[in-house]
């Protein structure tokens, strides 16, 4: 495992105690026994063809095997990695020819994650600490990008879009799973103003189109949660 730091800029991602989960608890509890109705809209394609995440199965893990286009080798970024739970399962599915980029904004959280591939044997895991404007990752680094409960986040969203933009390779997907704004959860200082903490899946659209980017695939009802949705972007090339 290595580190690749980038420290220019100051960032209020952290305005939450947890910034990268969405306030409704860990992922893939009771899962398969809630989100049935989910598991049976996914193509059963993954399962059978031995692409869901080594060691862990879940409607969510099989759905992203599809959505990030996995496969042994790939090199991949998560993108406000929290804890690293996803990097970790992310890395065993890319396997040791393949690699992971791990970026959070908080010194802290990138201890977390390091320990956490460290007690897992991943060697095929670098740590990157990013900014509010710049994500930190290497140019054209990426054959996919995961952005879960994260975009909404962004302080300097237009920023982040061209940093993700730079990362990316030819062809390269970016997945965002987010959620439609919550009233009820808590505010994150700094972002945009879009009716409550989340952002509507015609505006991330939006956005991300106007900047270039084109929508490949649509998931509604991620993870069977009616508000919350995964959208499949690509790079368009820029004349």
């Amino acid at each position: 495992m290595t580190g690749l730091h980038s420290t220019s800029g100051e960032s209020n991602l952290d305005a939450e105690p947890s910034p990268w989960h969405d306030g409704a608890g860990a992922i893939g509890v009771n899962v398969i026994a809630r989100d049935r109705a989910f598991a049976r809209a996914l193509p059963a394609v993954a399962v059978l063809a031995g692409l869901a995440f080594a060691g862990s199965s879940s409607p969510e893990t099989d759905g992203l095997v599809e959505a990030l286009a996995l496969r042994e080798g790939m090199t991949i970024a998560d993108v406000g990695a929290g804890d690293g739970e996803w990097t970790e399962r992310l890395a065993r599915r890319v396997g040791p020819t393949g690699h992971v980029f791990a970026t959070e904004v908080d010194e802290a959280e990138i201890g977390k994650i390091e320990e956490r591939v460290g007690e897992a044997g991943l060697e095929n895991v670098t740590t990157v600490l990013g900014s509010a404007v710049d994500t930190g990752l290497p140019e054209g680094c990426c054959e996919a990008v995961l952005l879960r409960m994260v975009y909404h986040h962004f302080t300097q969203p237009a920023e982040m879009r061209a940093s993700l933009r730079r990362a990316l390779r030819p062809g390269a997907r970016l997945v965002v799973i987010d959620t439609e704004p919550q009233t009820g959860w808590s505010e994150v200082a700094g972002v945009p103003d879009r009716g409550g903490h989340g952002i509507r899946q015609v505006d991330l659209e939006g956005e991300m189109v106007a900047d270039g980017f084109a929508v490949v695939a649509r998931y509604e009802a991620w993870d069977g949660r009616g508000d919350r949705y995964c959208v499949v972007f690509r790079p368009e090339n820029r004349r």
